[in-house]
Formats: C-alpha cells, structure tokens, sequence
C-alpha cells in the first residue's frame, strides 16, 4: 500500500513539473518584451522626425508590367500631355524613388530660368497618377489627393542621388532642387519616401537668397528645416550634419532628355515622346543589372 502511494505521489509531481514548464513556454512566447524585442530608433538623417522612406523592400514588383502601365498612359494621354506641359516634355525617366522596389515615371519640363521643372508619377490602385507637379496645370490635370505641395527643379537625371545612412544602412534619395534668376535664388534638398505605397517628397533644408541687379549684394535671406523658419548658423549646422552621417551610394540615376534623340528630329511629338519612354525604359534595365 506504501509503495503504491510513493508512485501516486511521483505521478502528481511529473504532471505538475510539465504543467509549469507549459505555462512558463507559452508565458515567454506572448510575453511584452519578447514581442517588443526590436526597436526603432529615429535615424539622424530623419530630419522631420517621420520614416521617409522604407527599409528596402522583399516584395517581388514587376517593373516590366508597371513600366507597360507608364507607357500605355503617356501614349493614352499625349493630347492632354501636351496641352498640360505647354512647351512640351523634355525628359522621361524611371528611378524607384521611395526604394518599394516599384519604379516611378519623372518628366522634365521645357524649364522656365535656371532650372527645368519636374512632374512625378506613381501608379495607385492601377492607374497613374501625378503625386508632385512643378507646372500647376499638370497636377489639375493629372494629379489626385496624393499631390504633394513639395516641387522639384533640377537639370538631369543624375541630380537625383541613392544614399546610404551610415549608422542603419537604409538607403534613399535625395535631390538639391533650386531655381534662381537676376534678383534671387533658392535651394532645396528634398528627400523622397513612401506613404502607404505611395511616392512622398519631403522637404528638408530651404534656403531662399534676393540680391540687389546692379552690385550682386545680397539683401535678404531665409533659411527652413522641415518647414520651419530658422536662421543661418542653424541651417549650416544642419546641413553639415546630414551629409555627415550618409554617404553617396553612387548609383547612377539614368533618363532620356529629348536632345538626346540623335537619330531624328528633337523637337516635342508624339513619336520623340514615345521614343524617350521606350529609351528610359530600357537604360532603368541596363542601370538595374549592370
């Protein structure tokens, strides 16, 4: 009878022991620290305190399908096109902006001054859309509720720069967009990122300069980080301190400007746009494989 109950009693502990093991097992998978364990941090290059763009994406895109899409819009839309961008397009290009592994569509206008001015398109729920306009027209015709206030001018495809923060390793893009005529000039790096699948720009540092015709003094100047009013010595801290923690990827941003068409004639049409898309289109190819 004794030895009867010592192995009733061992049968109660083993169960008991393997009770608490369970618990403890499923108490550290659904704990708050386990499923916290990985922090973000906000980058220094983070200027405007928000993710601007995304770490680089496993999604497999098809560039050749969104690539069709582009396509298929600008020869759908030339009359439109033409009438929006006046002068006529002087530029197409392709370069994955906001790094979702999905190309958008740049086009370059005639320019007015210093600088020619962009137009940026993203393909939303299937259908092309302007998400930032240098010409107004352009964004009344073609733009939506994802049109941003954030305008570029630059003068080529190259303009546009793949960083690298050197403390998180995420990449993205930036350009210096600036204008300027006689009386003024400005300059603006602009930082591009992805909100919801879609193409962002975000100002980061402005600086605005008016200079007197005759003696080239200047005689007014503003500086702006993120949108807000500050003044020289915090602005040139600023922008020391972003290109101090990234680095230039090197990557080569390619696109075709329309007197790049040496095989015809280089003045705006339907065929020396279509010739444009079809040349940018391959150059993303070769830039992507090489």
């Amino acid at each position: 009878m004794r030895k009867l109950f010592s192995i009733i009693l061992i049968a109660i502990m083993v169960s008991l022991l393997c009770s608490c093991n369970t618990a403890g097992l499923s108490s550290a998978l659904t704990s708050p620290t386990a499923a916290s364990s990985s922090v973000s941090s906000t980058s220094s290059t983070d200027i405007t305190n928000e993710t601007a763009a995304p770490s680089q994406t496993t999604a497999v895109v098809d560039n050749n399908e969104r690539g069709e899409i582009f396509r298929t819009f600008l020869s759908d839309n030339y009359q439109a096109l033409s009438e929006a961008f006046f002068g006529g397009i002087s530029g197409i290009g392709f370069i994955d902006l906001d790094m979702d592994g999905g190309i958008e569509m740049l086009i370059f206008d005639t320019g007015a001054s210093a600088a020619m001015g962009l137009q940026f398109f993203d393909i939303i729920d299937g259908k092309v859309e302007c998400v930032s306009a240098n010409m107004e027209d352009v964004g009344k015709a073609f733009g939506g509720k994802h049109l941003s206030d954030v305008i570029v001018n630059a003068n080529a495809f190259d303009n546009f720069r793949l960083m690298e923060d050197n403390s998180t390793g995420k990449k993205f893009y930036i350009v210096q967009s600036g204008n300027g005529a006689a009386d003024f000039s400005y300059s603006e790096l602009v930082r591009f990122g992805n909100d919801g699948g879609v193409l962002t720009l975000s100002s980061l540092m402005y600086k605005h300069e008016d200079y007197d015709i005759d003696s080239d003094a200047v005689t007014g100047e503003s500086f702006r980080i993120s949108g807000s009013n500050v003044n020289r010595a915090s602005y040139d801290a600023a922008y020391s301190k972003f290109f101090a923690v990234v680095k230039d990827t090197g990557y080569d941003a390619k696109g075709v400007l329309l007197w790049e068409l040496s095989d015809q004639d280089t003045s705006f049409n339907y065929d020396s746009m279509m010739s444009m898309v079809d040349k940018a289109l391959t150059l993303y190819d070769i830039s992507e494989n090489s």
